[in-house]
């Protein structure tokens, strides 16, 4: 994948060239894509299940007809979906027990490309009530032609969503996405991306929760063109006063009931220097969560192209606009 800079923030050029085969069976394994990542407690609790659903109401309203599938609970085999309203089973989970898990994944899917991740995907997990996994989460994937169309209002979407959760952490940006697992098998086909383009998000969800068992769950995992903190974490670094002081003037706070969203700059980007590099709004921002941020991980979450194990990897990435 190349992006000449002229191109670069054209977001259909996005789409058409962020694509990433397999070499050997010539397969979708990974896509660019505008990739969301939320973090919140008490995910056993009926109002935030009720509240994920409501999440979900949103995704559909615009995209609905863009996703052909759902998966109920642990089935293999995802289901049809209608585009009509919310899948059945979905409307049901604020009714589950706080011993089950609530879980969604819709996507669009194509028979055809089976690991392709799909621009259009919605998942989210509310975990039992155990003290295994204390953070639940929203995981969605955008077309970057609707970020870049209207970023105000994907802002705005990501303001209400972490609102209704209670969000505790966060991230938003131009990502590499990937199928929930794909960073367990050997092929590393994402990484060469995270190396070439900084500005990329990455999140392997499972794989974090696995990580933060032990401690740190609460703590920011990334940062990127938007960084989701709770209002415990702005405390942590002396107040939204204090934050706001030490980041550049175009990092803009935008406020929600137990938090806020940092927004470093216009537009997401993707951070090569062929085409402006990463921007000091980025770095800000990550410089001024680095005190916090959780580095805690033992054995790493990104899938690489040779044998490591450590978490070397996994820091080198997550330190890469320090």
């Amino acid at each position: 994948m190349e992006f000449p800079r002229d191109l670069a923030q054209v977001p259909e050029d996005i789409e058409k060239r962020g694509v990433l085969r397999d070499e050997m069976v010539h397969k979708v394994r990974s896509r660019v894509g505008i990739l969301l990542s939320i973090y919140f407690t008490d995910g056993w609790m009926p109002q935030k299940r009720e509240a994920i659903v409501n999440c979900l109401k949103d995704y559909l309203s615009f995209f609905a007809d863009r996703l052909t599938h759902f998966q109920v609970g642990e089935e293999r085999k995802m289901r049809r979906y209608d585009g009509t309203d919310v899948a059945g089973p979905y409307a049901e989970l604020a009714d589950l027990g706080q011993d089950e898990l609530a879980y969604i994944n819709m996507k669009r899917a194509d028979p055809n490309e089976p690991d392709d991740p799909s621009l259009f995907r919605f998942m989210a997990f509310g975990h039992k009530k155990r003290p295994r996994w204390p953070s639940s989460g929203i995981k969605a994937h955008f077309p970057p032609a609707f970020v870049f169309g209207d970023p105000d209002r994907f802002v705005e979407l990501v303001r209400v969503w972490c609102d209704r959760v209670s969000a505790i952490h966060g991230s938003a940006g131009l990502g590499a996405l990937s199928n929930p697992g794909s960073e367990l098998p050997d092929d590393a086909y994402y990484y060469p991306w995270l190396k070439q383009y900084p500005g990329l998000e990455y999140d392997a969800m499972g794989s974090y929760w696995t990580e933060t068992e032990e401690g740190g769950w609460e703590k920011p995992r990334s940062s990127n063109w938007l960084t989701v903190l709770g209002d415990e974490n702005i405390r942590a670094l002396g107040g939204s006063s204090a934050a706001q002081a030490k980041v550049t003037d175009d990092v803009s706070f935008v406020r929600f009931s137990s938090g806020v969203v940092l927004r470093a700059g216009a537009l997401p980007v993707l951070g090569d220097t062929a085409n402006g590099g990463v921007p000091e709004s980025y770095r800000a921002v990550a410089r001024l969560i680095k005190p916090i941020r959780f580095e805690g991980y033992r054995w790493g979450v990104i899938k690489e192209p040779f044998p490591t194990d450590g978490p070397e990897v996994t820091l080198e990435w997550l330190r890469r606009f320090d």
